[in-house]
């Protein structure tokens, strides 16, 4: 309608000097383009009103009953309800702060007594721990430069009344520069999906963003392992328990001796956690963390939170004041973009969704965080 409006228009426009000429024709003609016009005017208008009162009824779920978007999925679907999509489309939703083949129905018929369930049994999911224990920066910019102190020259003391004080000199700090890294990776989803709102969330949320935020956990972890400066201990292949609880203890003891800040967590694999939290006293065969019915709620050791995670390796313990002394620095926050022209898309009725971001981890004070590596033999 909206082509068609634009063609009569074009043709009344074409009747402008004869209509000021004053020609007959041309004004009869004239007229019955102006009736026309606002006809197919009323008719897109009310086009227009059924659309908006069908889009606020497929909003319901959300609008309706005042819920807030919870993710990045609904985020990203919520947005895409105000997009007019047709054949082809580029979307990109606004940042969110807070396998490449598509999924397609199972095949052959199912019957009317059949229960489908869409919900789709995902594999492995290695909980994302591992940024909340640092501290959080945003920066404009790609890259951060920071300054570290110089040493320190001289020494308050004791001085007479009239006597000469003694001075203090710090060098010259050094500069620091870390740059930005763009994690990203998409999926690929049938473009029936494009209205199945639900169905759109569940793949963002559950299959591209823990992919993206498992790659981000791993990096994380792997640039404070070969930050230089931070501490190093090691644990003997023969350790018991006992021997590996007073390492860690060692460790953050370490971590404020040298830093001047409490340790704040310890990152343990499953697998050496399970050795510490099985240990036995001798002889009275005890657990030293209680027994089965006397779990801790919040996993400690010395009262310093663990986070058991696989994101370290069997062997590896990482102690650290997190927080003060490491932070993760990003542009920004999740984007997601969405389009059915990449590639051969279109033809193959495909759309590619996209995530990214942008971050660093900026460790201030390496002396903040011990390694602890036991031997394997």
């Amino acid at each position: 309608m909206k082509k068609k409006l634009i063609e009569l228009k074009a043709k009344l426009a074409a009747l402008k000097e004869r209509i000021e000429a004053d020609d007959k024709d041309a004004i009869a003609e004239g007229e019955k383009l102006r009736v026309e016009i606002e006809t197919t005017e009323a008719a897109i208008a009310e086009a227009e009103k059924k659309a908006k009162l069908l889009s606020i009824i497929g909003q319901k779920t959300l609008d309706d009953n005042h819920m807030p978007v919870r993710n990045l999925g609904e985020h990203f679907t919520e947005w895409l309800k105000t997009v007019a999509v047709t054949k082809r489309f580029n979307l990109t939703a606004p940042e969110f702060k807070v396998a490449s083949d598509p999924m397609t129905s199972p095949a052959g018929a199912v019957d009317f007594a059949t229960t489908f369930d869409r919900n789709v049994v995902t594999g492995a999911r290695t909980p994302l721990v591992i940024r909340n224990l640092f501290g959080a920066e945003t920066i404009s910019g790609s890259t951060l430069v920071y300054l570290i102190e110089g040493a320190l020259e001289g020494a308050p003391a004791v001085t007479a009344e009239g006597a000469k004080k003694p001075q203090l000199h710090f060098d010259d700090p050094t500069t620091k520069t870390v740059s930005l890294s763009k994690i990203a990776c998409f999926i690929k989803e049938s473009d029936e999906y494009i209205n199945d709102y639900p169905f759109l969330a569940s793949a963002i949320n559950g299959r591209l963003l823990y992919h993206l935020g498992l790659m981000e956990q791993n990096k994380l972890v792997t640039d404070l392992l070969a930050t230089s400066g931070i501490q190093t201990g090691s644990i003997a292949a023969a350790a018991t328990a006992t021997d590996i609880a007073e390492a860690i203890l060692k460790a953050a003891t370490d971590v404020q001796n040298q830093s001047g800040f409490n340790a704040d967590a310890i990152v343990i694999n499953p697998t050496d956690w399970f050795t510490l939290r099985t240990a036995k006293a001798t002889g009275t065969g005890e657990y030293f963390g209680g027994g089965f019915f006397g779990a801790q709620n919040i996993p400690n050791l010395w009262g310093i939170p663990v986070c058991v995670s696989t994101a370290v390796a069997a062997k590896t313990i990482v102690v650290g004041a997190f927080k003060t002394c490491g932070s993760v620095v990003s542009n920004g926050g999740v984007s997601v973009e969405a389009t059915n022209t990449n590639e051969d898309d279109f033809v193959k009725n495909l759309m590619t969704i996209r995530a990214e971001e942008r971050l660093a981890l900026a460790v201030r004070r390496p002396a903040g965080f011990v390694k602890l590596t036991q031997a394997t033999t």
